[in-house]
């Protein structure tokens, strides 16, 4: 082969070089890292982060999509920051329940998130992402809220469930799982050594200070049956009363969505007035491991008994079962973690095979004789009432895929999608079930009436 036929050949392999190079440059990091910008994609494999079922062409309509988003200033102070892929996404029309575009968004068209593996985990980086210094705060006059949650992956949803929900009186605490990714477990300990008000267990959070025991920061596990997450919300709701300027704490786990604003939830809990809101049902058959004692003297339940009256110490504990998800007053937590020890009761439910952590905190809040804070009672259970709470939102499948609008069921659960998204932004996602008394409280004769006021709101309702 001469010389001129090497040129020929050489000639357009040149050019696609440069262009690749050019490419690279382009996405090199700059000043605006933070923002997760530019950085973004870099050395990024396109087999690794996409749906392998996606076609070509919807890959490239992706990432001509991602290139536009970072192409955009996104300087608006205020505003609200979205992700690359989906800020080309007109939110006002899937509110709006328009069909035909919300057709383009699900199904085959649906936008697959790419892991930002290059993401700056520096402290001021993460600081820019979840409050920047340009973000202004209104003062929660009846106090902040608190977060405990369990976690064990996707750090980048994480930090966006903080950053929706941060605000300087609200505190956060997490407590990982053991068997979590390194990774994760190294993000999320720089997460609780930047932010302030964050605490990663078993982190000692201090205004002047964070100690961490260990490089691994987890000292249990947790698993989808529900072992040890009872103590994992014991063990943040001891870390967050160290904070004063909070009134009431969600318990959480890793994927739960908040979906009211700062202020929609502090005004929420404002009206509450103390009370805690937890979902009671009848006790579930296997939930308790047979042989064991169920009283609180049995299970030294009250730390001072001599202030207990005997036949509330002597008789069995009411179980009842109910969700992880749920708001306690933070009279509430102040009595769970000071006036009794739950450790003897949470190892006993915590043998149950199943589910093991969705009795004790309900079982505690119906148990009216204990003198729990903002408790409810046992007594609608008895007219056949359970107590349906507003913390959690969730569609059961029924048996039936049919009954899930995204006709995708986890653990009996549907998935919620893009579809149904209008319907959830008008739910009253905390709302009070209205409980009428016959007569006051005090009055002799008094009887409880579970009957709600008002028709009880229904998901279809909303479709």
């Amino acid at each position: 082969m001469n010389s001129k036929n090497y040129a020929v050949l050489l000639f357009p392999l040149a050019i696609v070089f440069f262009i690749g190079l050019s490419c690279v440059v382009y996405l090199q990091p700059t000043n605006v890292d933070n923002f997760g910008r530019f950085s973004y994609y870099r050395n990024t494999n396109i087999k690794k982060i996409t749906d392998p079922t996606l076609s070509d062409k919807k890959r490239i309509g992706i990432y001509e999509n991602i290139i536009d988003a970072l192409e955009e200033p996104n300087l608006i102070p205020n505003r609200y920051r979205r992700r690359p892929e989906t800020q080309h996404i007109d939110c006002g029309r899937i509110l709006k329940k328009d069909k035909d575009y919300i057709q383009t968004l699900t199904g085959a068209n649906r936008i697959p998130l790419i892991e930002n593996r290059l993401l700056s985990m520096s402290c001021p980086a993460i600081k820019e992402r979840i409050h920047a210094n340009h973000k202004n705060f209104k003062l929660l006059k009846s106090g902040g809220v608190a977060f405990a949650r369990i976690v064990y992956s996707d750090y980048e949803f994480i930090e966006k469930q903080v950053q929706i929900s941060w605000h300087p009186q609200n505190v956060f605490c997490f407590a990982v799982d053991k068997k979590s990714q390194r990774n994760f477990h190294v993000k999320m300990q720089k997460l609780g050594e930047c932010v302030e008000n964050i605490v990663v267990l078993p982190g000692i959070k201090s205004k002047k200070k964070t100690v961490f025991y260990q490089f691994f920061i987890a000292t249990e596990s947790y698993d989808s049956s529900g072992h040890n997450m009872n103590l994992g919300h014991k063990r943040c709701m001891e870390a967050l009363l160290q904070f004063p300027d909070w009134s009431y704490m969600m318990h959480l786990q890793n994927n739960d969505v908040i979906t009211k604003s700062v202020y929609e939830l502090a005004r929420i809990f404002e009206l509450f007035g103390g009370a805690n809101d937890v979902n009671i049902g009848r006790e579930i058959d296997q939930r308790r491991v047979p042989g064991l004692k169920w009283d609180p003297k049995s299970m030294k339940l009250f730390r001072n008994e001599s202030k207990i009256d005997q036949k509330v110490l002597n008789d069995p504990m009411k179980v009842v079962s109910g969700y992880v998800q749920s708001s306690w007053s933070r009279a509430a937590v102040e009595w769970l973690i000071e006036e009794v020890d739950i450790t003897i009761a949470m190892n006993q439910f915590n043998q149950t095979f199943y589910a093991c952590d969705e009795q004790l905190f309900p079982s505690l809040q119906v148990n009216k004789e204990y003198g729990m804070p903002g408790h409810y009672t046992y007594e609608c259970m008895d007219q056949e009432f359970g107590y349906e709470q507003i913390t959690r939102f969730t569609k059961w499948a029924s048996g039936n895929i049919n009954n899930c609008v995204t006709k995708t069921v986890r653990n009996g659960i549907c998935l919620v999608g893009i579809k149904e998204f209008g319907a959830i932004s008008r739910m009253p996602a905390i709302i009070s079930n209205k409980v009428l008394y016959h007569k006051h409280f005090n009055d002799p004769g008094f009887k409880l009436n579970c009957t709600p006021a008002h028709q009880i709101w229904k998901y279809e309702d909303y479709l």
